[in-house]
C-alpha cells in the first residue's frame, strides 16, 4: 500500500517560499525607489478621490478672494452652501435608498467611495456641510482659512499616509500627520496676509487641525477639522 501523496505539499510549499521571496524582493525594490508607492493601485485610487476632494479649495479660496460676480456677501455665501448642502444630502439619501441611483453611483464612482460611505453621507457632503457651519459661526477669514486646512491637510495626510506611512499612531501615521501639517503650514503662509490674521493665529490653526485629522474622534476630518481650527482661531482673535 502506497503512502499519502505529498507531492502537492510540496508544491504548495515551494510556491509559498517563492511568493515570500518575491515579496521580500518586492519590499527591498520598493525601499530603493522612494516613488514606487505613487505606482501601487490602492496610491492610485486614493489619489482619484483626493483629486475630488482637492477641487473643493475653490471654496476657501472665493471665500477669501472673491474672484466672481458672485456671491460676494456673506448671505450670498450663506445661500450658496445651503443650496449645495441640500443639493448634496438629497443625492446622498436616493443613493442610499433607490437601488437605480446606487448602482448608478456604483458604475462610475464605485472605488471612490469608501465602505463607510455605501450607507452614511459622502466625506463631500460633509465639506459642504462644514463650510456651511463655518460661513455661519466663523468670520469670513477664519471660514476660508479653517476649510483650506481641511481640504489641503486631509488630503496630504491621507496621500502621504497611504504612500509612506510607515510608524503607526492611531489608526494613522506619523508620516501621514507630518504631510498634513506641512499641507496646512503652507496654506497659512499663502493666505495668512489675505486673510488679515496674525501670523500666531493661522500656525495655530494649522497646529490643532493636524492634530483632530490624527485622533481617532468619532467625527467626519471634514467637520472636526474645520470647527476645531475655525474655534481655535476664532477665540485666538482672528
Amino acid at each position: 500500500m502506497n503512502g499519502p501523496d505529498k507531492g502537492p505539499k510540496r508544491v504548495n510549499a515551494r510556491d509559498t517560499r517563492r511568493r515570500r521571496a518575491d515579496a521580500r524582493v518586492d519590499a527591498r525594490g520598493d525601499a530603493n525607489d522612494p516613488l514606487a508607492p505613487l505606482r501601487r493601485p490602492e496610491w492610485l485610487a486614493e489619489l482619484r478621490r483626493k483629486a475630488i476632494h482637492l477641487s473643493f479649495l475653490v471654496l476657501p479660496l472665493e471665500l477669501l478672494l472673491e474672484v466672481l460676480p458672485w456671491p460676494r456677501t456673506r448671505g450670498q455665501f450663506r445661500i450658496l452652501f445651503l443650496t449645495l448642502t441640500a443639493a448634496a444630502i438629497a443625492l446622498d439619501v436616493l443613493r442610499i435608498h433607490e437601488r437605480r441611483v446606487r448602482t448608478i453611483f456604483r458604475r462610475f464612482f464605485g472605488e471612490l467611495i469608501r465602505q463607510h460611505e455605501a450607507l452614511s453621507l459622502l466625506g463631500s457632503t460633509y465639506l459642504l456641510l462644514a463650510a456651511l457651519i463655518a460661513i455661519e459661526v466663523f468670520p469670513q477669514p477664519v471660514a476660508a482659512v479653517a476649510l483650506g486646512f481641511t481640504v489641503l491637510g486631509d488630503a496630504t495626510g491621507a496621500l502621504v499616509g497611504r504612500g509612506w506611512g510607515r510608524h503607526r499612531i492611531f489608526t494613522k501615521s506619523w508620516e501621514g500627520a507630518a504631510g498634513c501639517l506641512a499641507a496646512c503650514l503652507v496654506w497659512a503662509a499663502c493666505v495668512t496676509h489675505a486673510a488679515g490674521l496674525p501670523w500666531t493665529v493661522t500656525i495655530a490653526g494649522a497646529v490643532v487641525a493636524t492634530i483632530v485629522e490624527v485622533l481617532p474622534i468619532p467625527l467626519d476630518d471634514n467637520l472636526g477639522i474645520t470647527l476645531a481650527a475655525g474655534y481655535t482661531m476664532k477665540l485666538m482673535g482672528g
